[in-house]
């Protein structure tokens, strides 16, 4: 190795270190840190951010980057330069101090929505969340794009992909959901009297940690936690921490969560170790991470064979609350659908056009459409639009998820981008492994983990997202495969009179 691919090799290690520390800040303050401590969690949040992307764009980085240009490389050196050429291109526009102040500013409107939701108040989150969107528009601004702000915004989360190509596959997905959602609900009896049955939260974590390692998680690099929001992060090599939340009142939620967070989890975990420091040591987009975690909760935990499976062990740990439940009962009762306030506890037929409202109240953000003050009654209107429902309070509206108060706007369509890669590779792995049905139904979900592996995980960030599935389905990326996927499996389950 030469003396400047070194310099690389150590300034980003460096970069890693700073990162984890930030990381593990974040995972610290939605699980354990008291609710006063987050003024100055925030300012060591920015503290760190603002020295991190200091270094980065530290211009003897530029010219390492420019003088590795120079060198004969391995194909993984390509990779890396390619990554960290544009990575560092895109840093370089964005000034420390906007990086510092969107930083703290979003520390401080995260705090306030952890106290805004339960209040019930978008006041206490307001003023924050309107200088976020400032400060995202100059970020936006600063980084360039080519036709719209909210193309910086995107590439971020889904690089390679253009505010243009994601709108116009939501449109061609809603077009085809929104017919078959109202088909299939018409022909929908009741939810069962189990699903709401009281649950003891304890026996819930209890098989929440049992699941995640039934599912190959590997506890020794990783743990299992609770926090109001679930998440997966990895502070890490060897430590990739996930969580979910009890409800006594809903058992499926932190199961199905729990799995969910488990997809993201067994994906960090099989990215390649000898490039974490590295570009391409990462996943290449946030939607083909949601991929991995739509497909976990959705084509395996929620098939048939894997409730066939599940539906024993559960029984053992809630007999009185379950015990009579047939297989049969379960399986509908798990993949009940029904038109619902919140996304994180929808079902899989209504779940995008969850996703599809806040699409698009994000690009109105962001096309000047719409003001932060105006944002609760457009949230209204849009779902009511998309799914029939109106929210009674503020907290089942526009303050259900987090992501805005952190800043996170150009994240929410990664969740649909990532459904419809999972069906995409789902299919593609059920194609390639003859008796995957028959091991399900047992609980061994390892070989498809292994073609998970060898075809997305080991693979980090070698090609855009867009283009490994392209290489994987051998086409283009459509909502096509989505769709029939849930037109096969919810008509099947609901067919019309």
């Amino acid at each position: 190795m030469s003396a400047t691919w070194d310099q690389i090799v150590e300034r980003l290690r460096e970069l890693s270190d700073l990162a984890s520390a930030i990381k593990l800040l974040h995972w610290d303050q939605a699980t354990m840190m008291p609710s006063a401590g987050g003024a100055a969690r925030a300012r060591a949040q920015a503290t760190l951010q603002a020295t991190a992307h200091g270094r980065f764009v530290d211009p003897e980085m530029g010219a390492l980057i420019d003088g590795l240009s120079e060198e004969s490389l391995s194909q993984e050196q390509e990779a890396n330069l390619r990554l960290l050429r544009r990575d560092y291109d895109k840093a370089v526009r964005v000034p420390q101090e906007l990086v510092r102040e969107l930083a703290e500013v979003s520390g401080r409107a995260y705090q306030a929505w952890t106290e805004a939701r339960p209040a019930a108040d978008f006041s206490l989150l307001q003023p924050h969340m309107a200088r976020l969107v400032e400060l995202k528009k100059q970020e936006a601004e600063a980084l360039g794009y080519a036709n719209e702000p909210y193309d910086a915004l995107l590439d971020q989360y889904e690089p390679g992909m253009t505010t243009a190509e994601v709108e116009a596959m939501f449109q061609g997905l809603l077009r085809g959901l929104k017919p078959l959602v109202a088909d299939v609900l018409a022909n929908v009896p009741d939810p069962p009297d189990w699903l709401g049955y009281r649950y003891d939260p304890d026996r819930q974590m209890a098989f929440c940690h049992w699941l995640v390692s039934q599912l190959n998680f590997d506890v020794t690099q990783g743990r299992l936690d609770i926090s109001p929001h679930p998440f997966t992060i990895h502070i890490g090599p060897g430590d990739v921490r996930q969580t979910t939340r009890p409800d006594q009142h809903n058992l499926m939620m932190p199961l199905y969560a729990a799995v969910h967070e488990t997809g993201h989890a067994l994906y960090e975990q099989g990215l390649p170790a000898e490039w974490a420091d590295f570009p391409i040591g990462g996943p290449p987009s946030l939607g083909m991470h949601e991929s991995q975690s739509r497909l976990w909760e959705n084509q395996v935990a929620r098939s048939r064979p894997f409730t066939d499976f599940l539906l024993p062990r559960l029984k053992e740990r809630f007999p009185e609350e379950i015990g009579m439940v047939s297989p049969e009962e379960f399986y509908r009762g798990v993949n009940h659908p029904q038109r619902t306030l919140i996304r994180v506890t929808a079902d899989e037929l209504t779940y995008n056009l969850h996703v599809g409202f806040r699409f698009e109240l994000e690009l109105a953000l962001f096309r000047d459409e719409l003001s932060v003050a105006d944002l609760p009654a457009a949230w209204d209107d849009k779902m009511s639009e998309h799914l029939g429902l109106c929210p009674d309070s503020i907290a089942d509206g526009v303050l259900q998820d987090m992501h805005w108060s952190i800043g996170s706007f150009g994240y929410f369509p990664t969740y649909t981008l990532g459904t419809i890669y999972s069906a995409v590779l789902f299919a593609q792995a059920t194609a390639q492994l003859p008796g995957l049905e028959a091991e399900l139904r047992s609980g061994v979900t390892l070989r498809l983990l292994e073609w998970l592996r060898e075809n997305v995980h080991g693979l980090g960030y070698r090609h855009d997202a867009k283009d490994l599935i392209e290489r994987i389905s051998g086409g283009p990326v459509t909502p096509e495969p989505l769709l029939d996927y849930l037109r096969a499996k919810y008509t099947a389950l609901y067919p019309s009179a």
